[in-house]
């Protein structure tokens, strides 16, 4: 541990080219020392060996502390310390409430012009067990979607294996020696919306694509399903279209209560399902700005569910994620902070499930683009 005089020395370096108040260091120097006490408790438990601290890890974290407190911003530090008993990396972390957190989101959607489409495209990759052979591996799934400005038009949706195999335990000749059979690549295309496709076309359809016949320990979540307003399956969070969308609040207290209150058993619904509800919509709510972040400053408000602010994009630019723990995993979603839209999204298992600690069970990249085109 630092003495007072080295911490005040680097507290001086680490502003040294800004003006800050003495009583602002005074605090922030207070603070400081009472964490790290805190931490010290922490990590010496009675009946066990001291613990090794590796040199320079806490004057990396009082330098980076400092500067927060300093600044009034926030440090989530995740796995700083890691070890057999250690925290789950799976557990979301808890993030103070603040009414500002969300201050810097923004709706911006890419602007269609004419006939244009947004082409929604999934990368996934998810995890899969061998039945017979007990073989761990992941397998590459791409989703996209066509999706046109106007609701009311059909779009066309397209599923591809690839037939890319990553091998996380065993290989193919263990898979096959036991009779597993490991999926090839495939192309199904289909439709999705208010018209059937032209003459001759595939047929309509609202189902996902079929899902290779091997085991997984899970799967992601179907694309949500635009429908027709005069078809008789009931529009809802899951099965969307203009209309449902259209009477969604955009304030978020009220888009909360909907959360909360929509289900047909007239129960409050848990904050798993409020998750999956969100997600479903903020997927595909293309043109739906201000729904977008209203219905993320909906989730950052439900019991339950976790918002961290200091996250990035699978291509690094700032953004916010959700959590929501289950009985066996925890379930993440990351969204833009300059468009609200989901980037990407997985589950994985909980380190402390006996079987699979801390399996990731599938993880999606999304991206969004402009096309002429209506489909492949």
């Amino acid at each position: 541990m630092w003495s007072d005089a080295e911490l005040d020395e680097a507290l001086a370096d680490l502003h040294s080219e800004t003006e800050t108040r003495p009583d602002e260091l005074s605090r922030a120097k207070a603070a400081l020392l009472r964490a790290a006490g805190e931490a010290e408790g922490e990590l010496r438990p009675m009946a066990a060996p001291p613990v090794k601290k590796r040199p320079g890890a806490w004057r990396w974290i009082a330098a980076a502390a400092a500067a927060a407190l300093v600044s009034g911003g926030g440090i989530v530090a995740t796995n700083v310390f890691t070890g057999v008993d250690g925290p789950d990396p799976a557990a979301p972390v808890t993030v103070a409430p603040d009414d500002d957190v969300l201050k810097d989101l923004r709706g911006a959607d890419l602007p269609l012009a004419g006939k244009q489409y947004w082409l929604s495209t999934e990368s996934v990759w998810t995890t899969r067990i061998g039945k017979n052979s007990g073989v761990i591996y992941q397998t590459h799934e791409i989703h996209e979607r066509w999706l046109p400005s106007d609701w009311s038009l059909r779009h066309m949706t397209r599923f591809t294996g690839t037939g890319e195999v990553r091998w996380i335990k065993g290989d193919y000749e263990t898979a096959k020696s036991k009779g597993d059979l490991i999926p090839g690549a495939q192309v199904v295309t289909g439709w999705e919306g208010a018209h059937q496709p032209p003459s001759g076309g595939p047929a309509s359809t609202s189902e996902a694509p079929p899902r290779p016949g091997s085991t997984t320990t899970s799967s992601p979540p179907e694309a949500p399903v635009s429908t027709q307003r005069d078809k008789p399956t009931q529009t809802s969070w899951m099965i969307l279209d203009k209309e449902f969308l259209e009477a969604l609040p955009t304030d978020p207290a009220k888009l909360l209560e909907r959360l909360r209150g929509d289900n047909r058993d007239r129960e409050a619904n848990t904050p798993p399902k409020m998750f999956d509800m969100a997600l479903s919509v903020l997927r595909s709510s293309h043109g739906y700005g201000d729904l977008r972040v209203a219905l993320c400053k909906a989730l950052a408000k439900a019991p339950g569910i976790t918002l961290e602010t200091n996250v990035i994009t699978p291509d690094r630019r700032p953004a916010i994620s959700f959590s929501v723990r289950e009985s066996d995993r925890v379930k993440t979603f990351v969204v833009d902070l300059t468009t609200a839209h989901v980037t990407s999204y997985g589950a994985a298992r909980n380190r402390s499930d006996p079987d699979f600690p801390g399996l990731t069970l599938f993880d999606t990249t999304v991206t969004t683009q402009v096309t002429d085109r209506e489909g492949p």
